[in-house]
Parts: C-alpha cells; sequence; structure tokens
C-alpha cells in the first residue's frame, strides 16, 4: 500500500466508504491521459503529487503568495484528470483503497484552494514551531510547509541537528514577513485565535533559547530573531484584529461536500 503523511480528514471518510465507491464518479480523465490499469502507475502519480502538495521555495522560505496559489490551484485538475485515467477496478481491495486515498487528497488541496484558503485566512497557519508531539500522525488541519517538531530533538544538540534546527528556524522571520502580505481574511476568530497560537510559538522559542544557550552562536541568535519576529507578528495580528468583522464557517453546502 502506498504509505505517506497528512491524509486529510475528507480521506478517512473516503476510506470508510471505498468499498462501495468506484473510479466512474471521479474525474474525467485528461486529454491525451493513456489509460491504465496499473498499480505502478498510481504509485508513480502519487509519488509526482506529493512533491507538487508541497509550495515553491524561495531561498528556503516556502511561497504562499497570491500568484504562487493561483498557479498551484490551476494544475490540481490536470493531476486529478491523471488520476481519472487509472482504472482500479480490477484491483485487490487495498489497492483500491488507495486509489481513493489519492484522490482524497486531490480533492483535499482542491478544496483548500476553492473554499478555506488557509495562507490567506489564518494567522496559526504560520506557526511552524512544535513542542509537543501531535496525538495523529500528521498534524491537524493545514499548516506551512517546514514545521520544526522540537519533541524530535534530543539536546545538548549534536551538530548535525544544531545544523538542522537552524535551517529551520532561521527561515521564520521571513515567513512572518511574507504572511503579513499574504493574509487578507476577514475571520475575526481566526484572528483571535492566530494570535494566542503565535504567543505559544513565542513561548516555545523562549525555552528553545535556554536549550540551545551553551550551542552554536548561530543557532542562539536565529532562535532570537525568529521569537522577536513572532513577536512582532503577533503585535501585528492584534492591530489588525479589530478590523476584521467576518466569521470562518464555510457554510452548509462546502461542508457537506466536504464530507
Amino acid at each position: 500500500m502506498i504509505a505517506g503523511q497528512g491524509v486529510r480528514i475528507v480521506g478517512a471518510c473516503v476510506v470508510a466508504a471505498a468499498a462501495a465507491l468506484s473510479a466512474c464518479d471521479a474525474h474525467t480523465p485528461s486529454q491525451g491521459a493513456s489509460r491504465s490499469t496499473r498499480y505502478e502507475d498510481l504509485a508513480s502519480l502519487f509519488t509526482e503529487w506529493r512533491t507538487f502538495q508541497k509550495p515553491k521555495l524561495a531561498d528556503g522560505v516556502p511561497d504562499y503568495t497570491a500568484r504562487a496559489m493561483a498557479a498551484q490551484q490551476r494544475e490540481i485538475a490536470s493531476y486529478q484528470g491523471r488520476l481519472a485515467a487509472i482504472d482500479p477496478a480490477g484491483w485487490p481491495v487495498n489497492q483500491q483503497v488507495d486509489w481513493q486515498l489519492v484522490r482524497a487528497e486531490m480533492s483535499g488541496l482542491d478544496f483548500d484552494h476553492r473554499v478555506v484558503k488557509p495562507w490567506a485566512a489564518n494567522p496559526a497557519f504560520y506557526v511552524t514551531v512544535f513542542g509537543s508531539q501531535s496525538d495523529q500522525p500528521a498534524r491537524e488541519g493545514p499548516t506551512a510547509y517546514g514545521s520544526i517538531e522540537l519533541w524530535t530533538y534530543s539536546f545538548p544538540l549534536t551538530a548535525e541537528r544544531a545544523r538542522q534546527l537552524d535551517e529551520g528556524v532561521r527561515v521564520i522571520p521571513r515567513v512572518l514577513e511574507q504572511a503579513k502580505t499574504n493574509l487578507v481574511g476577514n475571520a475575526k476568530d481566526l484572528w483571535v485565535f492566530g494570535a494566542r497560537r503565535l504567543k505559544e510559538q513565542s513561548a516555545d522559542l523562549t525555552a528553545l533559547a535556554a536549550r540551545v544557550a551553551g550551542g552554536p552562536d548561530t543557532l542562539k541568535t536565529d532562535v532570537q530573531r525568529a521569537k522577536d519576529a513572532t513577536n512582532a507578528f503577533v503585535g501585528w495580528l492584534e492591530s489588525q484584529t479589530p478590523s476584521k468583522t467576518g466569521t470562518s464557517g464555510v457554510g452548509v453546502e462546502n461542508y457537506d461536500w466536504y464530507l
């Protein structure tokens, strides 16, 4: 079976009904896409899809600008068409479930672009420092690429682990600076919650600073810069929140589609 991370809630719903679903209700195959009944073609497409899912990086910083997200959205249909051109009808049930899982991930990203737009609507999307392990295989809900799972590090750090940690920490100021342009949503509760989550990130960075006090100077400096940028971002969010008047619900029709 295909293994991977980040299968969305919608994927779980699809799995529950996978035996009852057939490939015929998927998107129409892309024009020119050759038909296939090979499971290996699904595995290959899945690998390409997971690469495509990730945002483009500019000097290590994920690009969630409106232009980049519009470009990604335009390409989703071609992947859905390629998946529709793979016929799983004759496969064992477990492999048919894999086909449905890939379909669910594609539908999930499509839903994010059409409806949720977390990179534009939800400040908590830009929380990338996590002090404790998630209670599920992947973080619940969409988060920006490049999360730093502090609970996976043992202190004092080896030179290699210090380098890996610093790679993630040093981009935080630029990620948050980009977020100020990306965030255009009007959902007041998301902005209030987002500021609260960023304050938690600041606390995690404060704790991290104490743990790397005896480490490389570059890491110590980058942790402090990340904390300062996080605090500044919280201040910006709080200054913007009074102007937010909307709600975060997606509506009954969209929620029904998602389920």
